[in-house]
């Protein structure tokens, strides 16, 4: 009996590690588990099992899991050009809430065990999906005798909110020229996104900080109450 309790528990724990391993998926579905050792949001960077250190750029990528978070690869319009970034998924559901930002950077590593490793820079335009993206680019260079380069990030987190079918990713200002100018912007797109809840709309209508805190707040009732 003591045999077969303890087999079962570490099966249990064996099917918990490799849920909980990190992992990668590709545009073609392909899986790469292992590793995950940062990213940018621009790229990702995984010590694959039995391979050798790869770094995926977010357009090869549809979603990776990652230290109990889930990221997904989504398109931002830079003028006339188009690029992919990775958004930390907050909430899930009738809308979704993503973030982009916050510091998490991909580590410098060593040539000989990459099999393809980018330098990475991050512009800093004012272009954007809907006009209201992040801006800048992405550029891919270097090579073996290339010089190191300080791995790029992305260290203010910004937020963006969508309601599938009710037009594109939108970003959230969490910051902006004025604060009275911030809230009503915010305000206004809360409204447009969660307020055919009567007592959502309520809320947001009474609401006086619209901050990240609120915002997730609501969008996590809204999500909530809609299933």
């Amino acid at each position: 009996m003591k045999k077969y309790i303890t087999l079962t528990i570490l099966l249990f724990a064996s099917v918990y590690l490799s849920q909980a391993q990190d992992f990668i998926v590709k545009n073609n579905d392909d899986v790469i588990r292992g590793t995950i050792k940062g990213t940018d949001y621009f790229s990702v960077f995984i010590s694959a099992n039995d391979e050798a250190d790869v770094i995926l750029p977010a357009k090869e990528v549809k979603n990776f899991f990652w230290n109990g978070n889930s990221f997904v690869s989504k398109g931002f319009a830079n003028g006339r050009n188009f690029e992919y970034r990775f958004v930390k998924v907050i909430e899930m559901g009738n809308v979704n809430l993503y973030s982009f930002g916050g510091g998490t950077l991909v580590p410098q590593v060593k040539e000989k065990k990459v099999k393809f490793r980018p330098s990475i820079g991050i512009g800093t335009g004012t272009g954007g999906y809907g006009g209201m993206g992040m801006g800048g680019g992405i550029s891919i260079g270097g090579g073996r005798n290339a010089a190191p380069e300080r791995p790029a990030g992305a260290p203010v987190v910004r937020y963006f909110i969508e309601k599938p079918g009710s037009g594109p990713l939108q970003e959230v200002p969490m910051k902006a020229i004025t604060e009275d100018a911030r809230k009503i912007e915010v305000k206004n797109i809360l409204l447009q996104k969660i307020g055919d809840l009567p007592a959502l709309k309520a809320k947001v209508e009474a609401g006086t900080d619209f901050n990240s805190k609120d915002v997730v707040e609501w969008v996590k009732e809204y999500n909530a109450t809609k299933k």
